[in-house]
């Protein structure tokens, strides 16, 4: 599936696009409903135990910084535990913002190693 914004040939399972991270669109142009469920929720802050976007529960926070908050998270369609960032409102809409965290995805998905 190729990337609409860099034209990247991603696998037909991708959701986000390998090189820079932007959602991909199904080849019927549809976004899954857990896709839209995380840009239709605007949070400041999860609670430790809550589900967010009907498929992440909350476990933990594991810090906060100037972008949003990150938790330790189940993703209950993978069946593992992830980190999850939730950006800060006030600067989700942000188009800069949005291209620093998709360039931080990019990066983060390159990282490779036994304790990571």
């Amino acid at each position: 599936m190729k990337c609409p914004r860099c034209q990247f040939e991603n696998t037909a399972d991708s959701r986000f696009c390998n090189r820079c991270g932007t959602q991909l669109i199904t080849p019927q142009g549809k976004i899954s409903s857990t896709q839209t469920a995380t840009l239709q929720t605007p949070l400041k802050e999860l609670s430790v135990g809550s589900t967010f976007a009907e498929r992440y529960k909350v476990i933990e926070e594991l810090g906060k910084g100037g972008m949003g908050r990150v938790y330790k998270a189940y993703d209950t369609e993978i069946k593992e535990q992830v980190a999850l960032k939730i950006l800060n409102p006030e600067i989700a809409a942000d188009e800069s913002v949005i291209d620093r965290f998709r360039n931080e995805l990019k990066l983060a998905r390159k990282i490779s190693h036994r304790n990571v």
